[in-house]
């Protein structure tokens, strides 16, 4: 059976991934591609509706709908403001050409597919606010959704909600399995996984 990792775990591997590649950034834009590839051959023909929250998992969403538009996809890209990223995310930001349309607006289209980069594995606290709100749109939508890495508001290391969470169809997971993919609610929640090599050779990892 494949090894499910800790968030720790995965952070301590990615750590010594950007030392290797002297860029985190590299890492992120790899990570968006290949799974904006993914969904390109997935041969949908509906709009992705890509939501991005303002961490890392964020900005793996930014990368995702700039490719997923280059491979002739109709993308719906919903953000945050610049001042709300940071580092790789907010590299990510710029270089994002799509129009970033404002989640008060938020619209979710009959037969859309949602790209879910609102949080990733590193998320420690419960969901209130804006997200909480967000999150129960999309539920309620009853569109197929793909979670990045994670679904947001699941926990990474025990697969318990943090408030509220995305009922996914799909989990594209990054590198491999976390231990919150394969406990329940977690698993539940995950639906279909499926890892996404990011490059990273698996003699790091053990």
């Amino acid at each position: 059976m494949e090894k499910a990792y800790t968030v720790e775990e995965i952070h301590a591997i990615e750590k010594k991934e950007f030392k290797r590649l002297k860029s985190s950034y590299t890492l992120m834009n790899k990570a968006g591609t290949n799974c904006a590839k993914k969904i390109s051959k997935l041969d949908l023909k509906k709009k992705f509706i890509v939501l991005c929250g303002p961490g890392n998992n964020g900005g793996d969403g930014l990368v995702i709908s700039q490719v997923l538009k280059r491979l002739n996809q109709n993308v719906i890209l919903y953000c945050l403001k610049s001042k709300a990223y940071k580092g790789d995310a907010k590299t990510a930001y710029k270089k994002n050409q799509l129009i970033k349309n404002n989640y008060n607006n938020l619209n979710i289209f009959q037969k859309s597919v949602i790209i879910d980069c609102l949080f990733g594995i590193g998320l420690n606290r419960r969901i209130k606010g804006i997200y909480k709100k967000i999150i129960k749109k999309v539920n309620q939508s009853k569109q197929k959704v793909i979670s990045i890495d994670i679904p947001s508001g699941i926990n990474g290391n025990n697969g318990k909600i943090m408030g509220e969470a995305i009922q996914a169809n799909f989990t594209y997971t990054l590198h491999a399995k976390k231990i919150g993919h394969t406990v329940n609610p977690g698993k539940k929640y995950s639906g279909k996984i499926s890892v996404i090599d990011i490059g990273i050779k698996r003699t790091i990892t053990h």
